[in-house]
């Protein structure tokens, strides 16, 4: 699965990464090119959210309906 993401505050960093947090297996932030950092990291999706002109959230397992608020 691959979505484009948006995080606009800290509050939605938290919850994206509590949610994520409890997914079974490797789940990645991307810029959808080249760039890539673990989904679960705090630190990660602020890097993420601060630097990324697009953020897209990658993950062998389909977990759409968990971060739905969050797909644009």
């Amino acid at each position: 699965m691959k979505a484009r993401i948006e995080l606009n505050t800290m509050s939605d960093v938290t919850e994206f990464v509590s949610i994520v947090t409890g997914v079974p297996g490797q789940v990645y932030l991307s810029d959808g090119k080249h760039q890539q950092i673990c989904a679960k990291s705090q630190l990660g999706a602020i890097l993420a959210k601060m630097e990324w002109d697009e953020i897209y959230c990658v993950c062998d397992e389909d977990i759409s309906g968990s971060i739905v608020k969050f797909i644009i």
